[in-house]
């Protein structure tokens, strides 16, 4: 058979002679390495790597498209299964994985890997004069920084549809999705998932290298560190999703100028909503804008504005924060003084103007619910094994050991149907039965794990999950996604995470209310988006059952009630 070259088109990681399309055979195009091929590839062309580890650092210095084997698939719905993935990993002594590092390197494209495991240094580095990156569908993680990006801005940028995830290695920025201390412009950060960073990420611009026309939207952090900017200008933070972080949403550290902060959610942070100071430089901040956004449970305020921090002197305006939601309908609390006794806003120069204010929150309406299968513990469902993983493999499959009924002991709490419930919406379903392995003794842990049946979503949309769960005595929770076609978890955050309650030391003597064998837990989790697809869910369960105590009696159960909905977008 003929050999074909494509100067054009280069694949990485497939044996000579393999078929890749339609008069397409690796020939001489072929190569092992990633750093082989872009070598070999003319500019404007295409690198295509197949899945594989590949230990290198790829030096990047004129423009094409690097195509991994999860090209234009987005990263924040895929399992992150290695056997599917082109990984680039690896102590790599530059610490450096991706390399963008001449002029002559604008626009270049990086879409569908996974980048990981870099103790060194950025798992993607845009350092130089370059501009026009787009980094695509990429799951970023375990490195020192995600992303280090330092552009001159000529060619717009694109950063979207990554999982930026645990970046967290020490070193220079470490600890950041997202990292420049160089400066970068024209360039949108859209469409990511942030989990688990110290920082989701932080600018730090001047005035030889600033930060100017930089679009943040429709991000979503979860459990991460919230975004840090420092002498930028002209950003525009919209319709993100910043919650439940570990620090301020949004850090205005000083010397920042045009910053709009608009239709964002930002709820039960460690920290502040919006925290405005002057650190690392004598500039004031100044022509903030904040509007339209849903501010609610942050442990500190919704708005800090520390002492002379803001310059509002004309021709700079106030810093304007009217029409939010801060969540109560009677406004925020301005300096312990009110009008409101909603979110606090912290401001002894009074340089925000607050009002008007919204009533009601713009940004979290109840999406309609579609009611799938309510799934109560029993003992034709709920199978146990010596370790959770392998009680979920068991579910999963439908082949394993099941539990078995045990009684309801006196002080248990009892999960039943209301007797006058006239809103049955998943029909006649029996109660929660409580279950336990066919042996109970002191010091027990063992794994508990149900699936529901599959069921089909149509159409994009999420998957809502209401778990009420009593277990003597303590337990750890954990709620997976299933492809139901291939039995495949696709879990991904906030699914797939432990849920803790209680500890799981089998050995403690707990003497003092509130007993854990008293207490009922509730879980409610929605999904991120999902495609339409066939599904079943499985909810599973790390039980422990203490050693007994004196003479007190040593009874060991499980029960519990999931219901799953149809979240329609």
């Amino acid at each position: 058979m003929p050999e074909e070259v494509f100067v054009n088109s280069i694949w990485v990681g497939l044996p000579i002679g393999t078929v890749v399309g339609p008069g397409m055979i690796i020939g001489t195009n072929a190569f092992g390495t990633i750093t082989e091929g872009v070598a070999a590839v003319a500019p404007q062309g295409t690198v295509q790597v197949a899945a594989g580890t590949y230990n290198e650092t790829v030096d990047i210095d004129k423009p094409f498209q690097l195509h991994g084997a999860q090209y234009g698939i987005d990263a924040r719905t895929r399992s992150g299964n290695p056997a599917e993935e082109s990984v680039v990993q690896g102590n790599i002594d530059s610490g450096i994985f991706f390399l963008i590092s001449s002029i002559d390197s604008s626009s270049v494209v990086i879409d569908g890997f996974t980048i990981q495991n870099n103790t060194l240094g950025p798992g993607i580095s845009a350092n130089g004069a370059q501009s026009g990156f787009w980094f695509l569908n990429n799951i970023i993680q375990n490195n020192t920084i995600g992303l280090y990006l330092n552009s001159n801005g000529s060619i717009e940028g694109l950063v979207q549809q990554n999982l930026i995830n645990n970046n967290n290695q020490t070193g220079p920025g470490g600890g950041n999705g997202i990292y420049s201390d160089q400066g970068f412009s024209n360039t949108l950060i859209d469409n990511n998932t942030f989990t688990n960073n110290q920082g989701t990420m932080t600018l730090i611009g001047g005035n030889t290298t600033p930060f100017e026309n930089v679009v943040i939207s429709n991000n979503e952090t979860i459990s991460d560190g919230g975004i840090f900017l420092l002498t930028c200008q002209n950003i525009s933070i919209l319709n993100n999703n910043f919650s439940n972080n570990s620090a301020d949403a949004i850090f205005l550290s000083g010397g920042n100028d045009r910053i709009t902060i608009l239709n964002n959610i930002l709820h039960f942070n460690t920290g502040n909503a919006i925290n405005v100071q002057l650190d690392f430089t004598l500039v004031l901040n100044s022509n903030i804008r904040a509007k339209h956004n849903s501010i609610m449970g942050n442990t500190v305020a919704g708005l800090t504005v520390a002492t002379g921090s803001y310059n509002d002197t004309a021709p700079n305006l106030k810093l304007d924060a009217t029409n939010n939601w801060w969540g109560d309908p009677s406004g925020p609390n301005v300096n312990g003084g009110g009008p409101g006794t909603g979110q606090a806003i912290i401001d002894p120069d009074m340089v925000t103007l607050f009002f008007p204010f919204l009533t009601n929150d713009p940004l979290v309406p109840v999406p309609p619910l579609t009611p799938v299968q309510r799934l109560c513990s029993n003992t034709t469902n709920v199978y146990v094994a010596s370790d959770r993983d392998m009680a979920v493999a068991a579910a999963n499959l439908g082949i394993g050991t099941l539990a078995v009924e045990v009684p309801q002991f006196p002080t248990w709490p009892s999960l039943k149907k209301f007797v006058n419930d006239n809103n049955p919406v998943f029909g006649d379903v029996p109660d929660a039965i409580t279950i336990w392995s066919s042996t109970t003794a002191p010091g027990q842990v063992l794994g508990f794990a149900a699936a529901t049946n599959s069921f089909t979503l149509s159409a994009e949309g999420q998957i809502l999950i209401n778990l009420t769960a009593f277990a003597d005595n303590a337990m750890e929770a954990q709620i997976d996604l299933v492809d139901a076609t291939t039995n495949t978890l696709i879990s991904t955050p906030p699914l797939g995470f432990l849920l803790l309650d209680g500890s799981m030391d089998p050995t403690p003597v707990i003497l003092v209310p509130p007993f854990n064998w008293q207490t009922i837990r509730c879980y409610s989790i929605t999904t991120g988006l999902i495609p339409a697809g066939l599904y079943k869910v499985i909810v599973s369960f790390t039980v422990v059952n203490y050693d007994q105590y004196m003479s007190f009696p040593n009874p060991a159960g499980l029960s519990f009630v999931a219901d799953i909905y149809k979240v329609s977008i």
